[in-house]
């Protein structure tokens, strides 16, 4: 696999904010997605460029996936936890931040 993968969550709920330094374990099947191969909610391709993306992943299973890297101007790579061999269902939130 891609080994371990460690994050920071901060979270503000109710005015109690918490830090969680976590690891999860990270499987074998990353897949490089191109922003030309996506449609939005509005069934529009996008495009196949974009200036200085973000993306941020929710999650709409148990199971869980990561963005592996940077984010290029073309596309990035997800990864799901684990060595599930299942799909990993997820809605994708992709910001162009602009320059």
């Amino acid at each position: 696999g891609w080994g371990e993968f460690e994050y920071i969550l901060a979270e503000n709920v109710n005015s109690v904010v918490s830090v969680l330094f976590d690891s999860v374990s990270i499987g074998d099947n990353s897949q490089q997605i191109l922003y030309s191969t996506l449609i939005d909610h509005r069934g529009n391709n996008l495009p196949s460029t974009l200036i200085n993306p973000k993306i941020i992943i929710k999650q709409k299973s148990d199971d869980t996936a990561y963005i592996v890297g940077e984010e290029s101007s073309t596309g990035f790579k997800i990864v799901r936890a684990g060595q599930s061999s299942n799909p990993v269902p997820v809605d994708l939130y992709i910001v162009e931040m602009g320059e």
